[in-house]
């Protein structure tokens, strides 16, 4: 579905079911072998949000809520075992503020649910809300000064795995500084 309640303002959502055969996931114990793990279903709900609510303010954002999980036993995984790295619920929003002409912030906020690491099920990632938050500067028409903050209140999260033994943190808090050109 796809609605635009004015010109600059897009709202989308999707109810889906995806299935999917001869499916394959990384060894929980061995990230140099892939393993088959039969047939997997996904259903879920997405609703985004995209645009300019007034002239000093726009978003984009989401919701989704997805439930992944394996349809029929294999050796390697069994059914009704969730998917890894598959999170249920997950939200993401970020506002861009017009401050004036030429000055403008942006605050964001990225969400998702405990998830596993892998296809056994034991290895739990937990779930993590980061802040981000940008304000820029246009010197000149094609010319902009931009900082950008994320993961801003420092909080530790795992943003990946390969498997139970390999996994990757999030980054911790970073402050970028850009200066962007634009050339006609």
């Amino acid at each position: 579905m796809k609605w635009a309640p004015k010109q600059s303002l897009t709202i989308t959502a999707a109810l889906y079911r995806l299935d999917r055969t001869n499916t394959r996931a990384t060894d929980p114990n061995d990230a140099t072998r892939i393993i088959q793990t039969g047939a997997a279903r996904a259903n879920g709900l997405e609703i985004g949000a995209t645009g300019q609510l007034n002239r000093f303010w726009s978003i984009a954002g989401g919701y989704a809520n997805q439930k992944a999980f394996v349809v029929s036993d294999t050796t390697a995984a069994r059914a009704g075992a969730l998917i890894a790295l598959a999170p249920r619920p997950t939200f993401s929003l970020w506002n861009n503020f017009r401050l004036t002409s030429r000055l403008g912030a942006g605050l964001g906020l990225v969400s998702r649910s405990d998830t596993f690491a892998a296809i056994d099920n034991t290895v739990v990632l937990p779930a993590y809300l980061r802040t981000d938050a940008a304000i820029f500067w246009n010197v000149r028409e094609n010319l902009r000064v931009q900082v950008n903050g994320e993961n801003l209140f420092d909080r530790r999260y795992f943003a990946n795995a390969d498997n139970n033994f390999n996994i990757s943190p999030g980054n911790p808090r970073a402050i970028r500084i850009a200066l962007i050109a634009r050339f006609r």
